[in-house]
């Protein structure tokens, strides 16, 4: 697609903003009481500009003057679909009852966007959709905003970088969803997308892929967020084409206005500051590991047990013997969890069978000092949970639907429908739900112009019974889970959400994993599905200790969701687990490595070869094991403390680069011996029979301090911005504890980020000490920071 003919109405504006100048001219403005442009919109380093039409004309970085738009784009900054067309603004004017809502105005609808402007972002908000009479608003596409941009895409966190400059935007609630409506692909670049670029284990076209706010594209990258009108039934079409009717939703969540989303431009190492701050300003799930924001915390990426059989009876074993691998969670993988059946989700007898016997079960880890978590199915519904139980709930998630052309006998084996798509590819199983009798059906045969033949029925499955039905009836496609079962609707999501809540809270749970989570998007609800389940478990603990895995991520769940853990060791390709954590890092997430099976009888070489590979990654593992063959094998000491010693040098940050770069080398194998506990060890490489090669490396934990160079100089009423950076990862947050920061600037606790604008002018020096948690001494550092007066463009 020639990028110059999309979206070419209106044309390219001319307003353009270069270097500094153009914060230091808002300063100016503003303390002259005269207002600034509303067209330039100055989100931290970012400015972007408007034309007279809407469009983005520039996406410059203030600190340098690059402008980061791709050439020869002309793209609305918020456009609309009405009655199936893309309605794109024609002129833009500052709204004379707030100057800080801008109105585009189109031929027949005009969208009200507030913009509100912090230090470090702004925010855009839709606060009024206005359209000609019997005009229906369907969708609101933010952007997409088309950058030259193209080292490294954010997809899921929506954050793209070249390595010097940040450029983002972040969903701020659940209706703005992160990606690209499927339908709406041609406003959006859609030939220009390059699907999964990180080469994922996944389809090239998956569903998820278009819940992403960042893309990459044949020619740069795109960000972009789009918000769905549900105030009454829509029919939302899959990546397949699959048609889902949807809603409608109440008012408040089933309409455009609120659609809200934060931009950015930052530097590259502040990215996680801003992204941290966003969050905090905005009210978006913050969760943490020892205090500290789990997007910052070394600790999110430490390895974890997964214990098939871990029970009342076994747990104090289980935790022990995860005490001795130097691991704190324990997690219950028994079956698919430790539960009587997905969807109602209460405890089955491994688990004592209910709340209060699992929180014993919870207690007994924690005298050991072990945390537990237990694994889930997200939305899938069990064949024989009650949701499917006759009478089988309504919400179940349900694509199409036809009618009966002709009559069904309760013996019949062949029925007869006035439509054959809703019962065609797109969506998982070939089940039919007609009433509460749920049929399985083989062949879909077109008969006449009108009606099509259903044969090889399967009657009165999942202990449902058969009836007879007349003809027009409605038979609904029932969207099948990939074990066979149903899936939830959204209140259904919503429910299980508020159990899952429900069981951590009265037990002290701490961790979960959304497997199967795509399906709370495949039900046609996308990310906006996605969201109602992690954010709505998250919005419902009492603690946000709390970590969370899952199979997918969505970009409006990114705050909630604490890492991914793809691949089996051994299974998965070594190059495929180096892909999926490149992807794990351009979005913020800790590395990990996947799943590896652990015994008693697992070769120590085997796990030394696995520790040193996730060590050069900086990578958690998570140990699939029994307690029956940890006690029965005759490794299980040794395997043991080999995982501690890798962990516990992994943690510290011991490893040089260079050592780091060796130890993801295929086909070699390493034996690492601690030495000092916590502070030194030797390396030594060994060759496939268990003999030394070479002379042994040193390994050596950081001493605690600052790799920080000192801070620049400040300018009253530019944004400042700097990163003070700790030695070693055990950093867990950082306070100013003598003198103070010049005025107008925030230091982030969790990040080490020094942000804002100063107000006045004079040298501040401050001493800032990194928090270390006790394992290693907290360490200090005193800075001198000028602020210089503001001058005059």
């Amino acid at each position: 697609m020639d990028r110059r003919s999309f979206l070419v109405a209106g044309g390219l504006g001319s307003i353009t903003a270069v270097g500094l100048t153009a914060t230091a001219s808002h300063a100016a403005q503003a303390a002259d009481g005269e207002a600034p442009d509303p067209r330039q919109i100055v989100a931290g380093s970012l400015s972007m500009a408007l034309s007279g039409s809407g469009r983005v004309s520039s996406l410059v970085d203030l600190r340098t003057g690059t402008d980061h738009l791709a050439a020869d784009t002309s793209v609305p900054l918020v456009s609309v679909v009405a009655e199936g067309k893309h309605e794109v603004p024609s002129r833009v004017k500052v709204s004379p009852r707030d100057r800080r809502v801008l109105e585009f105005t189109g031929a027949r609808v005009t969208v009200a966007v507030k913009v509100i402007t912090y230090p470090t972002h702004c925010t855009l908000e839709v606060v009024g959709v206005t359209a000609a009479a019997g005009v229906d608003v369907q969708t609101l596409l933010w952007g997409p905003l088309p950058t030259a941009i193209t080292q490294t895409i954010g997809e899921t966190v929506g954050v793209v970088d070249d390595g010097r400059f940040a450029l983002g935007v972040r969903p701020l609630n659940d209706k703005t969803v992160g990606g690209w409506p499927n339908e709406h692909l041609a406003y959006g670049f859609g030939p220009d997308l390059v699907w999964n670029p990180y080469g994922l284990q996944t389809g090239e076209k998956d569903e998820w892929l278009a819940s992403n706010v960042a893309a990459k594209t044949s020619w740069g990258s795109v960000l972009r967020a789009t918000t769905y009108d549900y105030s009454r039934v829509r029919t939302r079409q899959r990546t397949n084409g699959y048609e889902i009717p949807l809603g409608p939703l109440p008012a408040l969540e089933g309409r455009i206005v609120g659609s809200k989303i934060a931009l950015f431009g930052s530097d590259s190492d502040l990215a996680l500051t801003v992204l941290s701050q966003i969050a905090k300003q905005h009210g978006q799930a913050y969760p943490t590991l020892d205090g500290q924001w789990q997007k910052a915390a070394h600790r999110t990426s430490q390895s974890h047990f997964w214990v098939h059989d871990l029970n009342t009876t076994n747990v104090t074993a289980a935790g022990r013997y995860a005490t001795q691998a130097g691991v704190r969670n324990i997690y219950a993988i028994t079956g698919d969890g430790p539960w009587a059946s997905h969807g109602h989700y209460q405890f089955n007898s491994s688990f004592g069978g209910s709340d209060a016997a699992a929180a014993q079960l919870v207690a007994a880890a924690s005298k050991e000092g072990i945390e537990v978590g237990v694994h889930t199915l997200s939305d899938f519904i069990d064949a024989h949970d009650p949701y499917v139980k006759a009478p089988a709930d309504p919400r179940l998630a349900t694509g199409g639907k036809a009618k009966l052309t002709r009559a069904l006998g309760t013996s019949d084996t062949t029925l007869y429908v006035d439509a054959g798509r809703p019962l065609g590819p797109g969506v998982d199983g070939q089940r039919l739900r007609i009433g509460d009798e749920f049929l399985t059906y083989g062949t879909v045969t077109q008969i006449g112009d009108d009606e099509w033949q259903v044969g090889g029925l399967a009657r009165a499955q999942w202990s449902s019974t058969a009836q007879s039905y007349p003809a027009g009836t409605s038979a609904a496609r029932l969207i099948q889970n990939g074990y066979g079962g149903a899936i939830g609707g959204l209140p259904i999501i919503d429910e299980i959400a508020t159990r899952l809540a429900t069981a951590y809270n009265d037990t002290g749970v701490r961790a979960t994993s959304y497997d199967g989570l795509e399906s709370a998007g495949y039900n046609g609800w996308g990310g906006y599905g996605f969201a109602h389940l992690v954010n709505g478990v998250h919005r419902q603990l009492d603690s946000k200790e709390f970590i969370t895995e899952c199979s997918n991520l969505a970009s409006n769940t990114w705050d909630a969701q604490s890492r991914a853990s793809w691949g089996e060791i051994g299974r998965t390709d070594y190059e495929q687990l180096k892909r999926s954590n490149t992807f794990y890092r351009a979005n913020y997430l800790p590395g990990m490595l996947g799943q590896q099976g652990l015994s008693g009888t697992t070769t120590v070489q085997s796990i030394e070869v696995t520790m040193a590979r996730a060590a050069s990654l900086d990578a958690g593992i998570n140990f699939e094991t029994t307690v029956q063959t940890l006690a029965s094998g005759s490794n299980t000491e040794a395997l043991l403390r080999a995982v501690k010693t890798w962990e516990s040098a992994r943690a510290t940050g011991a490893f040089t680069p260079a050592q780091k770069k060796e130890l993801g080398t295929e086909g070699k194998f390493w034996h690492l011996t601690e030495t000092t506990p916590h502070q030194e060890w030797t390396l030594q490489e060994m060759d496939p029979s268990g003999q030394p090669v070479g002379e042994p490396q040193q390994v050596k934990a950081p001493a605690p301090g600052f790799t920080t160079p000192e801070p620049p100089a400040a300018q009253v009423g530019v944004l400042y911005q700097f990163k003070v950076t700790s030695s070693t990862p055990r950093t867990l947050r950082y306070d100013v504890t003598s003198g103070s920061l010049p005025r107008g600037l925030t230091l982030n606790r969790d990040t080490g980020g020094i942000t804002g604008i100063p107000t006045a002018a004079g040298t501040s020096k401050f001493t800032v000490t990194a928090r270390n948690g006790g394992t290693v001494v907290d360490a200090k550092i005193t800075y001198k920071v000028r602020t210089a007066p503001g001058r005059r463009p």
